[in-house]
């Protein structure tokens, strides 16, 4: 009996270390099947972000090559047309945004922001005003504090100790804007309010607003409307749009040429509208093993001329990085892309 007691004593301490022995097993598997998939993953961000740094070099060679600058498809890819590129795993979307196609919010930091001012109510009191949680003037005030070097609120705007005020409380930021989320932050706050003004957007400098004549489409035809304050009949403008040559205007003569010679109006607000991009946004998505990874980059060309589109850049400088999330842009429909030069 004792013998027996034993031997089931045995019996059961041998199938409980199988069982330890089994779980251990299963633990040490699945902790390398993570690890492995962990090494996966970080390799393919790795591949993406080496992917991502060809993607900014192209646009450089874009900026600073003659022969790409004399390119029709240049011209169509700054006006938002995607730029497909397979890869050995997946495939690289390049979306270039011409940053002169929209209002520089950070342009009601000059100087002298009334013509700023007066260009972004037109704007929004003829085209978005069904978008505002606050009268335009109000709208117009307070981003005009937000991006001055001051803290004194002007009539109608907000400013310094006013925002401290509120709920939740914050500060303004008294310096130009280096993201347009910050838009959010405008009282009331709304942090979906961004995303409603896809026609303004943020870029580091605080000259007078000028929009690309060769970049902008019949979607920005407020825009152009609103750069001139009304005072250039919308007809003409979109004629412009239309009448722009495949690979953009060469010079300003070339503008004056498609409205027939007759524009009085470039000699007094020609200043207002560039020919040549200099600000540019690159968003990048790269799909590798059906997984997506994002970029966005933010450009400046150097050694540029206003009316002077076909010569290149002398260099080009990167102002921003950043990864991790979609922008719309990046997101555009694969049908819409074309063939990358």
């Amino acid at each position: 009996m004792a013998l027996n007691n034993q031997r089931g004593a045995a019996l059961l301490m041998v199938l409980m270390a199988m069982a330890l022995v089994s779980m251990m097993l299963t633990s040490l598997a699945l902790q390398s099947q993570r690890d492995i998939t962990r090494l996966q993953f970080q390799q393919q961000e790795t591949q993406a972000r080496f992917y991502a740094r060809g993607a900014e070099i192209i646009a450089q060679r874009a900026l600073t090559d003659l022969a790409v600058r004399r390119a029709a498809l240049w011209w169509q890819t700054l006006a938002g047309q995607p730029l497909d590129y397979p890869t050995d795993e997946g495939t690289l979307r390049l979306v270039v945004e011409d940053q002169r196609r929209c209002f520089n919010v950070n342009s009601l930091a000059a100087d002298d922001p009334g013509l700023a001012q007066r260009q972004l109510l037109y704007w929004l009191a003829n085209y978005a005003d069904t978008r505002l949680d606050v009268p335009p003037g109000e709208f117009v005030a307070q981003l005009t504090d937000w991006v001055d070097s001051d803290n004194i609120a002007r009539e109608g705007g907000m400013d310094g100790a006013d925002y401290a005020r509120l709920d939740p409380p914050r500060l303004s930021a008294d310096t130009a804007m280096r993201d347009i989320s910050e838009l959010n932050w405008l009282a009331p706050l709304d942090t979906g309010r961004y995303r409603r003004f896809e026609a303004l957007c943020a870029i580091p400098e605080s000259r007078p607003w000028r929009l690309n004549l060769n970049s902008v489409g019949p979607d920005e035809l407020p825009l152009l409307d609103a750069l001139f304050e009304g005072q250039v009949d919308r007809a003409v403008l979109a004629t412009l749009i239309k009448a722009r040559p495949p690979g953009g205007y060469p010079t300003i003569d070339a503008v004056r040429d498609a409205l027939g010679g007759e524009a009085e109006w470039l000699d007094s607000y020609g200043n207002r509208i560039t020919l040549t991009p200099d600000y540019l946004a690159l968003h990048i998505r790269i799909t590798l093993d059906g997984t997506p990874y994002y970029f966005y980059r933010q450009l400046l060309a150097e050694g540029t001329s206003a009316f002077q589109p076909l010569q290149p850049a002398a260099r080009v400088q990167v102002l921003s990085r950043r990864s991790g999330y979609s922008t719309p842009r990046a997101a555009l429909d694969s049908s819409t892309a074309v063939e990358p030069f």
